[in-house]
């Protein structure tokens, strides 16, 4: 009978390093998912006494203007964490929703009603020119929000003394959606853009990132049938190009 694992070894019966390496890295990147899932359980659980606790302060009558002020922002802020939060635990679920008919636009208005605080916090203009006749995908609604999400905030974070953000979605012959995310950024360096896929890879300062957001991102895309791509130059801003095929 024929060794299941043949193709993984040498000549001389030893298992190829290779092959070690990505087992290595394939346990890594599930220890990581399953600390980051309960990191995620043990915040949801004080995030929804934060949020009780402000709603039912904020019942009472007769409270100063300004305690209201604090207090209604602290339950916004509660409430736009327990969001981010189920997000991510619904990301980590791998299984998702399934394969059925997302609306690329729609998917992307959510995204953006989920970061346009951040947009606003750094004085950057959205501008969205969405092809409202555009075809359904077959895909997994948390796996495309996952994806806008870290490309978006990529954009917006390199965007740190404003400048302007441009969704734009497209349908290509009826074989595919097109979707553009550029900003007005520094752009990226030659010598940096050939990475800016592989795991790890981060030119942000230690503790700011952890280098496997477009590692992520591009993984989510093909498990989609898609690919994705990147056009930049140092101080030419980025766009991300997306494409996702109907079928």
């Amino acid at each position: 009978m024929n060794n299941p694992l043949a193709k993984f070894m040498t000549a001389n019966g030893r298992i190829k390093e290779d092959f070690l390496d990505q087992l290595a890295f394939n346990e890594k990147m599930a220890e990581l998912g399953r600390l980051s899932a309960g990191v995620i359980h043990e915040l949801n659980t004080p995030l929804s006494v934060i949020v009780s606790a402000a709603q039912m302060i904020l019942r009472e009558e007769d409270l100063p203007d300004f305690v209201k002020e604090m207090v209604e922002r602290i339950n916004l802020e509660a409430q736009r964490l327990s969001q981010y939060t189920r997000g991510v635990l619904s990301f980590a679920r791998i299984e998702g929703e399934g394969a059925a008919e997302a609306d690329v636009n729609q998917v992307l208005r959510e995204v953006m009603a989920f970061l346009n605080y951040e947009a606003q916090k750094r004085s950057i203009t959205v501008i969205e020119k969405m092809d409202y006749h555009l075809p359904s995908v077959v895909a997994d609604g948390n796996r495309l929000k996952q994806i806008f999400i870290n490309l978006i905030m990529n954009a917006l974070q390199a965007m740190e003394n404003g400048g302007t953000l441009t969704l734009r979605t497209l349908a290509l012959d009826d074989r595919a959606v097109e979707v553009l995310i550029t900003d007005t950024g520094p752009g990226i360096p030659s010598e940096t853009i050939a990475h800016i896929f592989d795991p790890f890879y981060t030119t942000k300062e230690p503790g700011e990132g952890t280098g496997l957001g477009l590692f992520v991102t591009r993984n989510l895309v093909e498990l989609l049938g898609g690919r994705i791509e990147v056009e930049s130059a140092a101080g030419k801003g980025t766009t991300f190009t997306i494409i996702f095929p109907l079928s």
